[in-house]
C-alpha cells in the first residue's frame, strides 16, 4: 500500500529517501517501545501479555502510519517548491515584456533614422550601430539570465567547494572595463570557501554590477567577508542611494510583485534564487540615512 502512494505520487529518488526515512523511524521507535515493554514485564516476573504477532502487527502499523506521515512531508515541501516557482514567473514576465517592448521601440527609431531622407553623418551612422549593437548586448544578457532561471527550476543543485575571492578577482578587469572609475575594496582575510555550484558566479557578478551601476561617482564598491557557525557570509556595499523600501520588502520578505510594486530589474532577483537555490539566504537593504546599498548572501562554509 505504501508503495503504490508513492508510486501514485510521483516521488523522485531524493524524497523517496525521506518517506524511507520516516518509515525506518517508525519501526525503530516502535520496535523500541515494544522491547521496553516486554523487558518491563519480564523484569517484574510477570509474562508477556502480547503473543509475537500483536507485537508485529503493531509495527506495521506504526511502519505504515510513518510512511504516510512522510508521504504528507514530501508533499509540503513540493508545494512549497511549487510556491516558489510560481513567484519566478511574474517577475520574469514582467521584465522580459517591458525589456523586449523597450528594444523593439528603440530599434524601430534607430531604424528610421538611418532610413530617413535627412542627411547623416558618417559619425552618426556609427552611433546607431553601437546603439544596436549594445541592444543586442542586452538582449543576449537577458536570454542568459532566463536560461539560468529555467536551469533553477528543471536541475537539482550540484555543489563543491568554491572561493568567492577568486571569482572576484577573476572578474575585477571586467567591472574595471566596464567602470573605469570603480574604486573596489576587498575586506577579506579569512578563508571563505563556500559549498556552492556554478551559478554562484552569475550572482556575486550580478551583485557588483548592480552595485556599480546604482553606487556614487565614482561608484565605491566594498566587498566584505567572514565566517561563522558553519556559515559563510559576504556583504557587498556601495556608495548609492541605496535601495527603496518597496524593493526591501519584495526581497527580503518574498512577497509577489503587482503592477504598483516591483523591483527594477531581473537581477537582484536571479541572485536571490541562485543563492536559496544553493541552501543560502539573500537580503538587501540600505545602510543608513545618508545611503548606501547593502547586499548580504549567507552561504554554507565548505569544510574541504
Amino acid at each position: 500500500m505504501g508503495g503504490l502512494l508513492l508510486y501514485r505520487g510521483n516521488v523522485d529518488s531524493d524524497h523517496l529517501l525521506r518517506v524511507a526515512g520516516w518509515n525506518t523511524l517508525g519501526v525503530v521507535v516502535t520496535t523500541a517501545v515494544l522491547g521496553l515493554v516486554i523487558t518491563f514485564q519480564i523484569a517484574s516476573g510477570g509474562r508477556v501479555s502480547f503473543p509475537l504477532l500483536s507485537g508485529g502487527i503493531i509495527v506495521g502499523v506504526s511502519a505504515f502510519a510513518h510512511v504516510l506521515i512522510g508521504f504528507h512531508d514530501v508533499r509540503r515541501i513540493r508545494a512549497r517548491t511549487v510556491a516558489k516557482q510560481r513567484q519566478k514567473a511574474p517577475v520574469v514576465n514582467r521584465f522580459v515584456r517591458h525589456n523586449l517592448r523597450h528594444s523593439a521601440q528603440m530599434l524601430l527609431g534607430y531604424g528610421g533614422q538611418l532610413r530617413s531622407d535627412d542627411e547623416i553623418t558618417a559619425q552618426d551612422r556609427t552611433d546607431l550601430g553601437q546603439k544596436v549593437v549594445d541592444i543586442g548586448s542586452d538582449l543576449s544578457d537577458t536570454q542568459t539570465k532566463i536560461k539560468v532561471i529555467d536551469d533553477l527550476i528543471d536541475q537539482d543543485a550540484e555543489t563543491y567547494p568554491i572561493d568567492p575571492v577568486s571569482i572576484i578577482n577573476s572578474k575585477h578587469g571586467e567591472w574595471k572595463e566596464s567602470y573605469p572609475n570603480l574604486i573596489l575594496t576587498l575586506d577579506i582575510t579569512d578563508e571563505i570557501s563556500v559549498l556552492a555550484g556554478d551559478y554562484i558566479e552569475e550572482a556575486i557578478s550580478e551583485l557588483v554590477e548592480n552595485a556599480c551601476e546604482y553606487g556614487g561617482d565614482p561608484p565605491e564598491v566594498t566587498i566584505r567577508g567572514s565566517r561563522s557557525n558553519g556559515m559563510v557570509r559576504i556583504e557587498i556595499c556601495d556608495n548609492g542611494e541605496g535601495f527603496p523600501e518597496d524593493e526591501q520588502l519584495l526581497i527580503n520578505q518574498d512577497q509577489d510583485e503587482t503592477k504598483l510594486q516591483h523591483s527594477s530589474g531581473l537581477g537582484l532577483w536571479l541572485s536571490k534564487w541562485v543563492i536559496e537555490y544553493y541552501d543560502g539566504q539573500f537580503s538587501v537593504e540600505t545602510q543608513s540615512d545618508d545611503g548606501g546599498g547593502k547586499t548580504t548572501m549567507i552561504l554554507p562554509q565548505s569544510t574541504n
